[in-house]
């Protein structure tokens, strides 16, 4: 499926299309869609999940247009809007889990009932009042080591195949050009959103993963810090991707927190 964005840009989307209270799911940056694959399975009784790729990612269209995060959020307002969705659950991954924070920012609660960050800290450059970023990227190196980033494997666990041989084949039909998007990457990496977390006014559960290679996982504590009422929990022998990695534990986690809330 298909929606046209207010400057033209068409972003693909799946949609399980029930009645069901909504869920949307957004990847991280120059990820898959399909890396939520098992998880839709695993939430699809209960809700009606959608997934969005990101502009110039998975299958939504690739422009010069929008490469900062206000963008990706006013996408989502408008995604959101065209479908008439009020009262949703958000579910981020990584650069998507900042998507919902830019969405804060501008939009408050908005349409938004809950959201759900998986390892995805509120700030990613390390200096004196926050020691929870991106590896070890600081003032002195941004942006210029950002330019070596994707070095390592965003997973600890062995994706299962039924998810990963999709993901790989939509990456070669479908590729993500890195140098083009590396704007977008030192846009997102600037970002401070802890004014916005301390302040969200829909409740926040943060997932880590224990082994993630970009993020310390104590930085979920951290944002408990920033505002008392978030939830976090840490998955044990997990890396960046939980989405993919322990979906079946994931979810569990995420219906648990939405259950205590009424949702």
């Amino acid at each position: 499926m298909e929606f046209k964005t207010s400057d033209h840009v068409l972003l693909h989307y799946t949609d399980t299309q029930t009645d069901l209270p909504a869920i949307i799911c957004l990847p991280g940056i120059g990820a898959s869609g399909k890396l939520f694959n098992k998880m839709v399975d695993l939430l699809k009784d209960k809700y009606r999940v959608l997934v969005l790729d990101p502009r110039n990612q998975g299958l939504s269209q690739r422009t010069y247009k929008g490469q900062r995060m206000s963008r990706h959020a006013l996408d989502l307002e408008e995604f959101l809007a065209e479908l008439k969705l009020t009262n949703v659950i958000v579910i981020g991954n990584s650069m998507g889990a900042s998507t919902l924070f830019a969405y804060a920012s501008l939009f408050g609660k908005g349409r938004f009932a809950a959201m759900i960050d998986l390892d995805q800290p509120p700030k990613m450059i390390n200096d004196d009042s926050w020691n929870f970023g991106y590896k070890d990227l600081t003032w002195d190196n941004f942006p210029i080591s950002l330019k070596y980033h994707d070095t390592v494997h965003a997973n600890y666990v062995r994706v299962d195949p039924e998810i990963a041989v999709p993901v790989k084949l939509e990456r070669q039909e479908h590729p993500y050009d890195e140098s083009s998007n590396y704007n977008f990457l030192c846009d997102h990496a600037f970002q401070d959103w802890r004014d916005v977390v301390m302040d969200l006014p829909v409740p926040l559960l943060v997932l880590a993963g224990e082994k993630s290679p970009y993020f310390n996982c104590e930085f979920a504590q951290a944002m408990q810090y920033i505002n008392g009422k978030i939830e976090s929990q840490v998955l044990a022998e997990c890396g960046h991707i939980l989405q993919a990695e322990r979906p079946e534990e994931t979810t569990k986690a995420i219906l648990s927190f939405l259950e205590r809330h009424g949702l």
